[in-house]
């Protein structure tokens, strides 16, 4: 099986947790309170990034190194590994700074870091950390609010710190942030300025609301029913526009053929984990439509699955949901 998660040649995978194993069933299991030093070693982030001008050959000419200006090869200290090709104006996020960003919000927040590692050969650097905020939204129907601090070095990401919801029944995660206020709940730096963990802190500081924001609006859609006719009208809203069911000449392409429509309808008709417990809602939709894209959708892997869920497709189509179920 294909994983993202990066596997050193000794069968290492880059990744530390704290409590239970998570979704790839690899990686450390490390302490709660374990330093700095230990998450960087035991999640595979005790190397860092490098540069060197790009250089090349002529294919007529082998003997003269040429130079491409203004061009670099960012590589691992380590493994020597190639991660990408950029210009002298890209910045790049060190594995370390990553977890360093959380050493003063343990203290200033009470944030605890619950997973981290490298994505795809080191190219992908993240860590999320549990906030302690937690709200039910139906009997027994609990969310926890947490904070995903992700970068790359390959420019498939800025750096971008994001509150995330984890719905502790099905381990659902939805992004807390509406796209009408993309500025709450999420701050992000592209890699033309460096780094700057103090300027993060203070605003991510300044969006902690969006926790209570995000569970005002999960509270919102609980309290509205959805019939099969308003379910099957927003899943053909949702799914029609990346479906790939084909409609011959003249024909009007049938939604209700598409898997994915399919799936989320039965899930949304009681196969969910908790569907019990919020019944035919919009917050019932929204979660079966998360629990689909987090835990469903047909892909190589399990970790394949949850980068498109947080960094992908997977991602922009919850997005899209929630959007929809609120308007």
């Amino acid at each position: 099986m294909a994983h993202l998660i990066t596997l050193r040649e000794n069968g290492f995978a880059e990744t530390a947790f704290v409590g239970e194993t998570p979704w790839h069933g690899l990686g450390q299991a490390i302490e709660q309170d374990a330093s700095i030093d230990t998450w960087a070693t035991q999640a595979g982030m005790d190397w860092t990034v490098e540069k060197t001008p790009v250089q090349y050959f002529g294919a007529d000419d082998s003997q003269n190194l040429h130079s491409f200006s203004g061009q670099n090869v960012l590589y691992r200290s380590d493994t020597k590994a190639p991660l990408s090709v950029v210009s002298d104006r890209y910045h790049a996020v060190q594995p370390r700074d990553v977890l360093e960003f959380f050493r003063n919000l343990v203290d200033v927040g009470g944030f605890k870091i619950q997973v981290a590692g490298t994505l795809q050969g080191g190219k992908k650097l993240w860590a999320l950390a549990e906030t302690g905020r937690y709200a039910d939204v139906a009997k027994d129907d609990t969310v926890g609010g947490y904070l995903l601090l992700s970068t790359s070095c390959d420019r498939s990401l800025a750096t971008t710190a994001r509150f995330t919801s984890v719905r502790v029944v099905c381990n659902n995660t939805l992004q807390m942030a509406l796209r009408k206020s993309q500025s709450q709940g999420v701050v992000s730096f592209t890699h033309l300025s460096r780094f700057d963990p103090v300027a993060l802190q203070s605003k991510l500081m300044g969006a902690v609301g969006s926790f209570g924001t995000f569970m005002e609006m999960a509270n919102h859609l609980q309290a509205q029913q959805m019939n099969a006719k308003a379910a099957e009208a927003f899943l053909a809203a949702l799914i029609a526009p990346i479906s790939q069911v084909k409609a011959s000449a003249g024909q009007v392409v049938d939604i209700t053929k598409n898997r994915t429509y399919a799936k989320i309808l039965s899930l949304f008709d009681g196969e969910a984990k908790g569907a019990e417990m919020v019944g035919h809602t919009k917050w019932g939709m929204l979660n079966a439509v998360t629990e689909y894209y987090d835990h469903h959708l047909p892909s190589r892997s399990n970790d394949t699955r949850l980068d498109s869920a947080w960094f992908g497709k997977g991602d922009r189509v919850k997005n899209n949901a929630l959007e929809l179920l609120t308007a």
